[in-house]
């Protein structure tokens, strides 16, 4: 069982002048009108070590103190200041908890205050603390604060669940059609992360999640047990989850979203799902220019393109033509199927082998760049079958505004183009060339049919997007 300790800085302060100390800024009086101390000191000793997970009662002692003042002074309120310790010098958040004159503070109060601060992880975590303490002498009220001082608390070990499962408006709140989150191979105390991708077809869509122990329990509904959000209708796209009277949280606009929930620090991020896909880099002249694949009819997250990089050439991907935050390179898994020299360079995707790529890459809840040889095939009845086969393919030049050319027609027919990625049907990756232009079928229904005679060729030129039938 893990220990949390609370270690002891013995520390005084001696107002003479102003109560209003050096913490006035974080510190300030909570109601009282108090005089300026005279000759008083408040001595602070946080209390000795402490393990949350040992905790029983509702209370537990943070600190001891002592005040030194005049005869006849007397104590009438302590309260206990406490604050985030940010190693980047930001201003903190404060806290003030009520706290008696033993030093004894609510044990929820006190647990609730470091997960403000820091989440659920239970690792050793440090609060700032000033006690403030409100004397009486001879009629007046004086304000002293300690001077403040370091403690260390670590939480006890949150119950994540093995699985999550997402309800909602979506799915008619409906227990059999609940939608599971994805989450990796390793324990879900080392990876608390859990993601999931959903669309909306409504606007206001309200949603909660099912943790896997209420199913084995079979109390799908237990309460505490369902996680949601504080304010019942928050349609904030992050923020805390919370699991005792847990309310709804509301998409606000119909779409497509990945959601992705930290079961240790019970926080959640909701981000648009993309429908796009660019690159930049070096390989199109400059990292301002976008490149905008070309999506895999019937695979979400998937895309591709063709395209010439020199040797030396680096790029990105982003899911907006933009530097937007959505940007990814080398840190995706790469897999060279051609021989292209794949590296890392500082994060950018780099290329040591001159030459065309075929390149298709998974942006979804995982991530893949897959580099392979540049093939083109005519496919249907102006290649003579209905199959992508090597006596098919287009003759690929070398040069960077090169032009790829397709074997001559076999017959006089419907003109159909496509490259082959592994996983994937022809008809998903396929093209035609009409009014002069590369067109490709995308997402999209069945094209425009352009008809071709027997024995012309196409030509194309994925650097302009020309193509050409003669």
């Amino acid at each position: 069982m893990k220990k949390s300790l609370l270690y002891g800085m013995a520390l005084t302060t001696v107002l003479l002048g102003s109560c209003k100390g050096d913490y006035d800024d974080w510190a300030a009086p909570q109601g009282y009108d108090a005089e300026e101390a005279k000759n008083i000191s408040l001595t602070v000793t946080p209390t000795a070590s402490f393990n949350m997970e040992e905790v029983t009662a509702e209370t537990v002692q943070l600190f001891t103190s002592s005040v030194n003042a005049p005869e006849g002074a007397k104590v009438t309120a302590y309260e206990a200041i406490l604050s985030k310790v940010d190693e980047n010098g930001a201003t903190p958040v404060k806290t003030v908890l009520a706290t008696d004159a033993s030093g004894n503070v609510s044990v929820r109060e006190l647990v609730n205050t470091v997960e403000s601060y820091y989440g659920k992880n239970p690792i050793e975590r440090k609060l700032a603390l000033v006690v403030s303490a409100v004397i009486n002498l001879n009629g007046q009220a004086f304000r002293v604060n300690s001077d403040k001082v370091e403690t260390k608390v670590t939480l006890v070990k949150p119950d994540i669940s093995e699985a999550y499962y997402l309800i909602g408006d979506m799915i008619e709140w409906k227990e059999a059609l609940k939608m599971k989150f994805s989450h990796s191979d390793v324990n879900v105390y080392d990876d608390p992360v859990f993601t999931i991708s959903f669309t909306t077809k409504a606007d206001n869509q309200y949603w909660k999640i099912i943790p896997q122990k209420n199913i084995d329990a079979g109390s799908f509904w237990a309460n505490p047990g369902v996680v949601g959000v504080k304010v019942d209708g928050d349609d904030a796209l992050s923020g805390q989850l919370i699991n005792e009277g847990a309310g709804a949280g509301k998409i606000a606009k119909a779409g497509k979203y990945t959601m992705t929930i930290n079961m240790l620090d019970y926080t959640y991020e909701i981000k648009v799902a993309p429908t796009e896909l660019y690159m930049t880099g070096s390989a199109f002249g400059n990292w301002q220019k976008w490149h905008q694949l070309i999506p895999v009819h019937s695979h979400e997250d998937n895309y591709w393109t063709i395209i010439y990089c020199n040797a030396g050439d680096e790029f990105k991907f982003s899911a907006a033509a933009e530097w937007n935050g959505t940007d990814f390179g080398a840190s995706a898994p790469m897999n060279d199927q051609a021989d292209a020299g794949l590296a890392d360079q500082g994060g950018n995707v780099k290329v040591a082998n001159a030459g065309w790529y075929l390149i298709h890459v998974l942006n979804g809840e995982s991530r893949a760049i897959n580099v392979y040889k540049p093939n083109v095939y005519l496919i249907g009845d102006t290649a003579g079958e209905w199959s992508v086969a090597d006596s098919h393919k287009f003759e690929i030049p070398v040069a960077a505004d090169g032009v790829f050319v397709s074997p001559a027609f076999a017959k006089d027919a419907e003109l159909r183009m496509c490259v082959s990625i592994e996983g994937f049907d022809w008809w998903q990756t396929e093209f035609i060339i009409l009014n002069g232009k590369i067109e490709y079928r995308g997402t999209g229904s069945d094209q425009t049919r352009v008809p071709v005679a027997i024995g012309k060729k196409a030509y194309l030129n994925f650097s302009t997007g020309v193509g050409k039938i003669k």
